[in-house]
C-alpha cells in the first residue's frame, strides 16, 4: 500500500512480541487453529490503522500505539485461556513468523484478538455516537475504495530496513462493480461485493433478500454467514457500546453513497444457522455457526455525496 509509514508498520508486525511469554514452549492442544489469508488480515488492520491517523483520532499516533500495546499486554491471558484448546504455537515461533511475514495475523483467532484491542483502543477516544458512525463509514469508504482500484500489498516486515525494499505479500484484487439507482442495480452491486468479500476469504458465504422499493427508498437484508472477526465483533457489541467493525456493512454503505443513496442498517448476530439451497434436483442443508444480519435502508439523495465521509 503506497504511503505506509513505518511506525504504523511497526506497530503491527512488533505486537506478538509485545505479549508475555508463555510458560511453556510448546502448548499441549489438541485442535488446529483456523487460518484467513494475509492479504485480507493486513488491510483489515492496516486501513483501521489508518483511518485513526486520518481522522486525527489520536493526536499523537505513538499514543495510540502505546495504549494498543496495553490492551493486547492486558488482554492476552485471557484471549490465551479462550482458546486453550486450540495450538497457538506458531504465535511463539519466532523464526516461522519472520519467514512468513505475517506477524501472527493470519491466525484467525489472533486476528480477532488485535481488532478487538483496536476498536476498544479507538472507543475510548471517540465516544460520541454520530462521531463513532462517521468513522466506521470512513473506514467503510476507503475499504471500498481500494476495492474499486485494487492494491498491492506491502510486508509489514523489511529485513533491510528499507521501505522500497519491501516486499510484496499479494494483490488485493479490483473490482468493477455495477452502478445505478434502478434496485435491480443495487441489488447486483451489493451481491458481487459481498461475492467479492466471500472469496477472499472474509465470509464462508452470504445471502441477500430481493431488494423492495417504496418511494425513494430501498429495504433489503444481508446475511453475511461466519465473518472472519466474529469473536472481535461479538465481544466489541457487548461490552463496547456496540462500536464494532461491521467491515462488509460499512463497504456497502460506501457502495450505496457511491450510487447516490444515504444508508442506514440494523444488525444482530445469529447463531447455528442452517441455509436451504437447490443444486441439481437436490436439497442442501448447509450449517454454519454464526451470521450477522443486516436490515437495510437505502435513501436516495437528491444530489450524489462522495463516498468518503471527510472529503
Amino acid at each position: 500500500m503506497p504511503g505506509i509509514r513505518l511506525e504504523r508498520r511497526r506497530a503491527l508486525s512488533a505486537a506478538v512480541s509485545l505479549l508475555p511469554a508463555p510458560a511453556e514452549a510448546i502448548l499441549r492442544t489438541t485442535k488446529e487453529t483456523p487460518e484467513l489469508p494475509q492479504v485480507l488480515a493486513v488491510m483489515l488492520l492496516r486501513t483501521t490503522y489508518d483511518s485513526v491517523e486520518s481522522w486525527g483520532v489520536y493526536s499523537d499516533m505513538a499514543d495510540y500505539q502505546k495504549k494498543f500495546a496495553v490492551q493486547l499486554r492486558d488482554g492476552f491471558e485471557s484471549f490465551r485461556g479462550r482458546y486453550e484448546n486450540y495450538d497457538l504455537t506458531d504465535l511463539y515461533n519466532t523464526s516461522k513468523l519472520l519467514e512468513s511475514r505475517s506477524g501472527g495475523v493470519t491466525n484467525r483467532f489472533y486476528f480477532s484478538f488485535l481488532n478487538d484491542a483496536q476498536w476498544r483502543v479507538i472507543a475510548r477516544a471517540i465516544r460520541r455516537g454520530p462521531d463513532r458512525e462517521r468513522f466506521s463509514q470512513l473506514v467503510g469508504s476507503r475499504l471500498y475504495q481500494s476495492i474499486l482500484r485494487g492494491e498491492d500489498i506491502k510486508s509489514d516486515v523489511d529485513m533491510q530496513g528499507q521501505e522500497a525494499n519491501l516486499p510484496s505479500i499479494g494483490r488485493w484484487p479490483q473490482l468493477a462493480v455495477s452502478k445505478g439507482s434502478d434496485p435491480t442495480v443495487l441489488s447486483s452491486g451489493t451481491r458481487q461485493l459481498l461475492k467479492y468479500l466471500k472469496d477472499i476469504g472474509y465470509c464462508k458465504d452470504f445471502q441477500v433478500t430481493d431488494f423492495a422499493s417504496t418511494g425513494d427508498a430501498v429495504k433489503f437484508v444481508s446475511f453475511v454467514f461466519d465473518p472472519v472477526n466474529l469473536d472481535a465483533t461479538v465481544s466489541l457489541m457487548r461490552s463496547n457500546g456496540g462500536f464494532a467493525p461491521r467491515y462488509d456493512q460499512r463497504i456497502l454503505q460506501a457502495y450505496f453513497a457511491d450510487c447516490g443513496f444515504s444508508s442506514t442498517f440494523e444488525d444482530t448476530l445469529a447463531e447455528s444457522i442452517e441455509v436451504t439451497s437447490t443444486s441439481s434436483r437436490q436439497v442442501i442443508i448447509t450449517k454454519y455457526d454464526s451470521a450477522a444480519m443486516s436490515r437495510f435502508r437505502c435513501t436516495k439523495l437528491h444530489r450524489q455525496r462522495p463516498a468518503d465521509p471527510l472529503a
